[in-house]
């Protein structure tokens, strides 16, 4: 029988995920803070009035730029790591 255990993802696949993982988090950000009693919205900051698609966009770019900053972030200690010789495998 062949395991999947030992086996990393390809890139791509990862990408395709986080992608999916991002668009559902854009998708729920606009109704959150209507069901919580907020009013607060960073789709005010770039439209007038926005609608509930204009809405989706910026919390989609926004996650989006987190997990930027969260894959610069890991890049940045995993090479500071392999340049100690953090691996002891």
């Amino acid at each position: 029988m062949s395991s999947e255990r030992g086996q990393k993802w390809p890139i791509w696949r990862l990408v395709l995920v986080l992608e999916w993982i991002a668009l559902l988090i854009g998708l729920a950000m606009p109704i959150t803070p209507s069901k919580t009693g907020g009013d607060f919205s960073f789709a005010d900051w770039f439209f007038d009035d926005p609608h509930y698609l204009q809405e989706v966009l910026v919390y989609f770019l926004l996650t989006n730029l987190f997990i930027g900053i969260l894959a610069l972030i890991a890049l940045v200690i995993i090479r500071r790591e392999n340049r100690r010789g953090g691996t002891e495998d």
